[in-house]
């Protein structure tokens, strides 16, 4: 499969200008009802309650149609994600809130359903709901990957994949940026949204790159030099759009973002890579009008095992960074850095645990603009999280994690934000 679900940490949200976070954090300032959560354990109970006999014997609830769709090249794969956080010091002190994402993956092999050799099909439906708890909370950068702006269920991949053997492949249709540039592994199991992609170039585009929530027409390719080493390119549409979201479904009427990544893979990942619009956007400067240009950024990926046991235990590091033109939006670039221990827990293999810091530059843009409002900005938004996860027999896996913010939306008089979260996903 040559995407991760959009539930997952890899994908990140996108960020949205300075103006309409004020607005938000105004009018967002709400937690979740009693009543919403009682509804939203109660439904958390009772999927574990249908899929527990057959959880317990190994096996998944959707196990019996993957059978019969198997001889056909067809395979289904379908995921449910509820989290509740809680904010325990900050803007949202004591407030809860519930959002949850429900992912249906249908791929079909078709080498084997038609002899077309190397080539796939693979369709993404994606349907998120519940509440914005960063509207309260404040950071820049988001506490939670599943967090979306409005709910709803959207076609949100839709694409065929041609591999040329070992060689390369390339990729057509809806895709998302993220599944392919950009990414790291080990930052996976963290789920504040900055450790899936750069927050400056998560805030580029009028409606975000096509990265999750939405993303847009593209092509993917990819070519491998040698075993240990590839070169990717991508030409993505400038305005992220799915079948399902409002509005316009030309993603090409504000021209296309381009972006290309090297990378070597022999020990971990050490990658480099390199992003513009074709379009030019309105720049930015301090002591004044600046035109338009090209909004353009670089950034570099270093991934790295660190040590590994007998055992089954490993540790492994990652560094990311990213600089962007710092005029065309609220952010001059980046930087995450943590680890990932696999089998945290002895006698748990599928146990893991996760280190992440987090630091984000703000643009004079944005510093001008918290002006204005009567702030006194920061240069940059940090933050810390630790995450914890297991999984609980063959298809759930449940997951804790805690987040600290000093100053949060980069604004020196916030109150330091304390934020936690439990995760269950159930795999059918």
């Amino acid at each position: 499969m040559p995407t991760n679900p959009p539930n997952r940490p890899k994908t990140r949200n996108k960020v949205e200008p300075l103006e309409d976070q004020l607005v938000a954090r105004e009018a967002g300032k709400k937690t979740m009802t009693l009543q919403t959560k009682a509804v939203a354990i109660g439904g958390l109970m009772a999927l574990l309650q249908i899929g527990t006999p057959v959880f317990a014997e190994g096996k998944k609830p959707l196990d019996s149609l993957r059978g019969a769709l198997e001889p056909s090249g067809l395979s289904i794969e379908a995921e449910y994600t509820g989290e509740m956080i809680t904010a325990h010091k900050g803007a949202a002190d004591g407030k809860s809130y519930y959002l949850d994402n429900v992912n249906v993956m249908l791929t079909w092999d078709l080498e084997k359903a038609f002899g077309l050799s190397g080539t796939s099909f693979y369709m993404n439906v994606l349907g998120n709901s519940g509440d914005r708890p960063n509207d309260a909370i404040g950071t820049l950068e988001g506490v939670s990957n599943l967090e979306v702006a409005d709910g709803r269920f959207k076609v949100y991949e839709f694409a065929f994949e041609k591999k040329f053997g070992d060689k390369g492949a390339v990729s057509f249709g809806y895709i998302d940026l993220n599944a392919h540039f950009y990414a790291t592994d080990a930052s996976g199991l963290l789920v504040g949204p900055p450790y899936g992609i750069g927050t400056e170039l998560a805030a580029t585009g009028s409606n975000g790159p096509a990265i999750f929530p939405s993303t847009a027409l593209a092509v993917v390719g990819t070519i491998n030099p040698t075993d240990e080493s590839y070169l990717r390119l991508g030409v993505f549409g400038a305005r992220a759009h799915n079948w399902g979201d409002p509005g316009s479904p030309n993603n090409f009427n504000e021209g296309a973002l381009t972006i290309a990544e090297a990378g070597l893979t022999s020990k971990g990942l050490l990658a480099v890579g390199a992003w513009r619009y074709t379009d030019k956007a309105a720049a930015y400067k301090s002591s004044g009008p600046a035109g338009s240009i090209h909004p353009w950024g670089i950034y570099g990926l270093v991934e790295q095992p660190l040590m590994e046991t007998d055992s089954g235990r490993a540790v492994t590091g990652f560094v990311r960074a990213g600089y962007s033109d710092g005029e065309t939006s609220d952010f001059q670039g980046s930087v995450t850095a943590g680890i990932l221990v696999d089998q945290i827990i002895s006698g748990r293999p599928n146990s893991q645990f996760s280190l992440g810091v987090r630091r984000a530059y703000v643009s004079d843009l944005f510093k001008d603009t918290a002006r204005l409002a009567g702030d006194d900005p920061l240069d940059a938004e940090s933050g810390v999280e630790v995450a914890l996860a297991d999984q609980l027999g063959s298809a759930v896996t449940l997951q804790g994690s805690l987040h600290y913010a000093p100053n949060p939306g980069g604004i020196r008089a916030a109150e330091d934000a304390v934020v936690s979260s439990v995760r269950l996903s159930v795999a059918f």
